[in-house]
């Protein structure tokens, strides 16, 4: 597998979303880099390992999230973003029984959610919390504003979530 440094416009992309989701502070200073395969990983490590990386191992670092039109993160890239940034409106908490149904990969209806920013818009990307403030997965809204709590009505689609290891092995 091939690593390599961000060009100047992947950068950007990455830190725009390390900024959004509250953990541009976190990543300064640290190793970012991209694992080209059909796929471009984002990886991070530690900056001593630069000279390592040139070297083409198979892998090495931390895959934090995938970039395609923008950076979309990995459930370990969203539970280091949790632990290390700051929370922020694009965090959404649900309830224990939506955990649950999250796990299994099952979308989340309006009145599962806790606490939601009201000005998340429509089709945004975010990251689910549970009540201890665990990421449990990564989706899309489906609502925008207050309208994301709407009841009897799925708002926000799973697209990844911390239980699908567990599916795959079995």
């Amino acid at each position: 597998m091939k690593y390599r440094k961000p060009a100047r416009k992947e950068r950007t992309l990455i830190n725009r979303a390390l900024n959004r989701w509250g953990a541009f502070e976190f990543f300064k200073g640290k190793l970012l880099m991209i694992q080209e395969n059909a796929r471009k990983i984002v990886c991070v490590m530690p900056a001593e390992l630069e000279v390592i990386a040139r070297m083409q191992p198979y892998h090495m670092g931390l895959a934090i999230g995938e970039l395609k039109k923008q950076f979309v993160p990995s459930m370990a890239g969203a539970d280091l973003f949790v632990r290390s940034g700051k929370r922020n409106e694009f965090y959404i908490i649900v309830n224990e029984n939506a955990e649950k149904l999250v796990l299994y990969g099952r979308d989340i209806m309006g009145e599962s959610i806790v606490e939601a920013s009201d000005t998340l818009g429509e089709n945004e990307l975010v990251i689910l919390l549970n009540s201890r403030l665990e990421a449990i997965g990564i989706g899309r809204t489906r609502f925008a504003g207050r309208s994301i709590l709407r009841k009897g009505k799925v708002t926000v689609t799973t697209l990844n979530d911390a239980g699908y290891y567990l599916r795959e092995e079995g």
